[in-house]
């Protein structure tokens, strides 16, 4: 019998929307070609791609914390319909 579910280091490496992680989950921005629009506008709000993020709160706006940017980290809130096209790899 086969399980669905994907082995651990599989799951790391595919990219889930940024409204799936949970409160202090960490992870890198991905953005894609397909979702050009969307990257223009992270990127002039600090998100480029490969940016470490971690999750400061879900909901209306998802709010999160941007390592390293700012020199030293800054918090950004971003719409819920935004937050769940933005693609992340979670770090483990």
């Amino acid at each position: 019998m086969q399980t669905q579910t994907q082995p651990k280091h599989e799951a790391a490496r595919n990219p889930v929307p940024l409204t799936q992680l949970v409160r202090g989950q960490r992870g890198r921005i991905e953005c894609t070609d397909s979702a050009s629009d969307d990257c223009s506008v992270l990127r002039a709000m600090g998100l480029r791609p490969d940016a470490s993020i971690q999750m400061c709160r879900l909901g209306e706006p998802c709010i999160i914390s941007l390592s390293g940017a700012c020199g030293g980290g800054c918090r950004i809130g971003l719409a819920k319909d935004i937050a769940s096209r933005v693609m992340v790899h979670i770090d483990e």
